[in-house]
Formats: structure tokens, sequence, C-alpha cells
């Protein structure tokens, strides 16, 4: 009776703050070309589509379509988790401190010594520090690349209907067989029905979500061409 009334109170919520991210001002430079370039922003709008469907009055038209809805509150779920623990993670024993302090330093001797080759013009020198920065810069896009490959895969990863699969398999059927039991002439035949279960191959082909787009800008292939 409290899932009706709630939905309805959150759709309103999510439709005014739809109404909120369509707003003229948004739309001002330099607005549109910083939203452009951070993912954070897409994941955003991503995850607003999603709850809006998810927190819909509508009932679902179909299984797949409530088999969908199930999909993206698990997937909702599971990202505010992991930005949870992210987050308890950074705070605890003063994570974002050992951060700053790590990188102070760094940024300090680069200055000191982008100006040195500068006016010495020591090609060695310059040489071996284009080289460690652009292995630090590999190291950085790789980094990148896992943590845009793991949010597409929580986003699109149908991971209520693998549950389902798992725990309950007669749920997601992809048809039935029949073994005899019994067969005797002058007797009825006795046959016993199984459920074959639908493999989980065709679980994640058929209920994966779409992908919201987050990824990243620049290639393997790109990248080496830029070296």
């Amino acid at each position: 009776r409290a899932s009706g009334p709630v939905c309805l109170l959150l759709a309103c919520l999510l439709s005014l703050i739809s109404a909120a991210s369509g707003c003229r001002l948004w739309k001002l430079w330099p607005l549109p070309f910083i939203r452009s370039k951070l993912s954070t922003c897409e994941q955003l709008r991503h995850r607003l589509d999603h709850l809006t469907l998810v927190f819909s009055t509508q009932k679902a038209q179909s299984p797949a379509q409530l088999m969908r809805k199930a999909n993206m509150l698990v997937s909702v779920l599971l990202d505010v988790a992991l930005g949870l623990m992210l987050l308890s993670w950074l705070h605890s024993s003063n994570r974002i401190g050992q951060l700053a302090d790590a990188l102070v330093p760094v940024a300090d001797l680069f200055i000191g010594t982008l100006l040195f080759t500068i006016l010495v013009f020591l090609l060695p020198t310059t040489a071996l520090y284009y080289l460690v920065f652009t292995l630090l810069r590999l190291l950085v896009v790789t980094v990148q690349g896992l943590i845009h490959l793991l949010v597409d895969l929580v986003n699109t990863l149908p991971l209520y209907s693998l549950g389902l699969r798992l725990c309950r398999p007669y749920r997601l059927a992809a048809g039935v067989k029949f073994r005899v039991l019994e067969h005797e002439v002058g007797r009825p035949l006795r046959l016993l029905m199984q459920i074959n279960p639908l493999p989980y191959s065709r679980v994640v082909h058929t209920y994966r979500l779409p992908s919201c787009g987050c990824h990243p800008k620049h290639s393997w292939g790109s990248l080496c061409r830029k070296l």
C-alpha cells in the first residue's frame, strides 16, 4: 500500500530535478563545455533516467519490462554502495591528506626541473622526464579505462536476472523436456517433465541494460599514435 504513494512522491521529485537540469541557465557558456568533458555528468543523467523509469507509477507491460526495472534498481543500489565504500575508504586514516602530501612535492620537483632544463638545454634530462611522465600518464589512463569499464559493467550487467537465474532457475525457463519414467505394455505411459533453465549467456544477452555511453575519449591505438 505504501509503494504507490512513495513512487508517486519520488517521481515528482525526479521530475523537478529533470526540469531544473533542463533550465536555460545550464546552457550558458562555458557550462555545456564543462559538462561535456565530465563523465560524472553523463553518469548522473543516465542514473536519473534509470530512477525515473524505476519509480514510475505505471505498471510494467510485460515480464521483460519488469525484469528491466528490477535490474536497473539493483544496478543503482550497487552503484550507491560502491560510492559509499569509496568515500569511507578515502576518509579513513586521512588518505586524502596523504595523497595531497604526495602530489605537492612532485609538482614542485617537476616545475624546478622544467625551468632547469629550459635554461640549460639538457636533452637527455628532458628526454628522461618525457619518458617518466609519459609512463605516469599511461598509468593514469589505464586506471581511468578500468574505472570506465567497471562503471559500464555496473550500468549494463543484469544483476537481478543473474541472481534470479542462480537462486530460482525455474523462473527463467528456456523450455521443457520430458523423460520416460515407465513404459510398459498395457499400462499408461509415465513421463517426467523438467524445466530447462535459460543459460547464463542468454540471460545476459536478453536482459542486458543499455549502456550510458561513458566511454574513454581515446583508444589505445590513438594513444600509441600520439606518443
